[in-house]
């Protein structure tokens, strides 16, 4: 449809001239094309501004008077707020029409019959089945689900799903505060937080909470929906099919490990990487590995007011630089803070050898900085640091200096797209190395 031809149905429908074929027209070309939703708009406001004076056909129309004496035919008018029921009818229309999930990452994710799960896929309410790999589904309302496969997942709408058997990590912001998930066994409400439930063949059910809180309570088949328990980060409860109470168990993430990182936006890591959610009493010094760079979660979705130095910003391998070389990250950037740690330990015939680890981490969304030197990881704790958490020092990333031949350097690169970081670290045991990477936030 021609510009002109838009104008001549937009005025014939402002003077009530249009036929019912041209309305349908007219509303096919606003639903798909929001410039002429604009346009349409902007037809109907200066329609209502035109003044008109009369004087025969006031007895017969009658008069509506406004300040500063203007003066609309009472016919006019209507046809006015009928153009506005309808502008605003398309766009309730798009708003309802819109998808309350899509998948948002998949990795390795298969249907019961072989085919693959594709990003930017709708859901829509019914079964999802899982026979392996992850899905990550990203509600209207902020909440990010991933379900681990094999698993089978019933969704309702953007407030509730109904996990039948697998695993699912959830993520939930303060818009999706109250996001249920549902089991055989187990009713959890989400109090604002970050938690995983796990559903065995039999039916049986385990929350973990990793941030914030839950409530869980028995499902009302059981005829005691009265019995609830509160759960806290660092908490885990397990609920039995038919049962009559909730039983608190210890706090263990390890079944979780593998899902919870996609919630975060870590797509995928390789080789010796661990990721852990920070719980109560968070410090990274609890975290002594000899075999795993151990990743964990800091702020999400921050938005610095200051500008901030950084190691390195471009992709490559990183080299040392002095502090006034270092580049800048403009202020009022949002992003959202990892922190990649080796903290080797004695251990063995040999307690005091070099340990040495390799690995690669993937995310979502591109790395925008990668903080590596003491002083710089101190100053961006202040901005990115867990709160309360006690962060040790000194700890630094010692790259091969140019023309050095000898073993035993630390290796950085930052991949070309910018979404990966590959890590070569060696560290005796009493020696920390730490890795704060920044990432467009989500």
């Amino acid at each position: 449809m021609k510009d002109k031809e838009f104008q001549e149905l937009i005025d014939q429908s402002l003077n009530e001239t249009i036929s019912e074929v041209d309305m349908k027209a007219l509303e096919e070309r606003m639903l798909q094309d929001p410039q002429a939703r604009i346009h349409y708009l902007s037809s109907v406001g200066l329609h209502a501004s035109l003044r008109r004076r009369f004087s025969s056909q006031q007895e017969e129309e009658g008069t509506i008077l406004f300040p500063g004496q203007s003066i609309f035919t009472r016919k006019t008018v209507w046809a006015v707020a009928a153009c506005l029921v309808l502008f605003f009818g398309l766009l309730i229309f798009q708003v309802s029409n819109r998808p309350f999930a899509e998948v948002a990452h998949v990795i390795g994710a298969y249907r019961a019959d072989g085919v693959t799960y594709k990003t930017g896929e709708t859901v829509e309410p019914g079964i999802l089945s899982l026979t392996r790999g992850l899905l990550r589904l990203d509600f209207s309302n902020g909440a990010r689900v991933t379900v681990q496969g094999p698993a089978e997942l019933e969704v309702f709408d953007q407030d509730r799903v109904l996990l039948h058997k697998g695993l699912v990590t959830a993520t939930i912001p303060e818009s999706a505060v109250g996001f249920v998930v549902d089991t055989v066994a187990a009713h959890v409400v989400d109090l604002g937080t970050s938690f995983g439930v796990s559903v065995s063949e039999n039916g049986q059910t385990e929350v973990c909470v990793f941030d914030g809180e839950v409530e869980v309570s028995l499902p009302r088949e059981a005829g005691l929906e009265e019995v609830s328990h509160l759960v806290r980060e660092g908490e885990s409860i397990s609920a039995r099919v038919n049962s009559s109470v909730i039983d608190s168990v210890s706090y263990e993430t390890s079944q979780f490990e593998n899902a919870l990182p996609v919630n975060y936006g870590v797509l995928q890591t390789t080789g010796s990487m661990r990721f852990v959610s920070p719980g109560p009493d968070f410090h990274p010094g609890n975290y002594k590995d000899n075999e795993h760079i151990v990743v964990f979660p800091e702020k999400r979705g921050f938005l610095s007011n200051e500008s901030m130095r950084v190691d390195m910003i471009d992709p490559g391998e990183y080299e040392k630089s002095h502090y006034e070389e270092k580049p800048t990250l403009v202020p009022h950037r949002a992003m959202t803070s990892y922190l990649l740690q080796l903290d080797a330990y004695p251990e063995g015939e040999n307690p005091n050898r070099r340990r040495s680890v390799i690995g690669q981490i993937t995310f979502a969304n591109p790395i925008v900085g990668v903080i590596t030197e003491d002083r710089l990881l101190n100053e961006s704790e202040v901005v990115f640091g867990i709160p309360g958490a006690d962060y040790p020092s000194a700890r630094t990333i010692e790259p091969r200096p140019e023309g050095d031949e000898r073993k035993g350097f630390d290796k950085l690169i930052l991949t070309a797209d910018r979404h990966s970081l590959i890590l070569e670290l060696r560290e005796n045991p009493g020696h920390l190395d730490q890795v704060r990477v920044l990432v467009e936030a989500q």
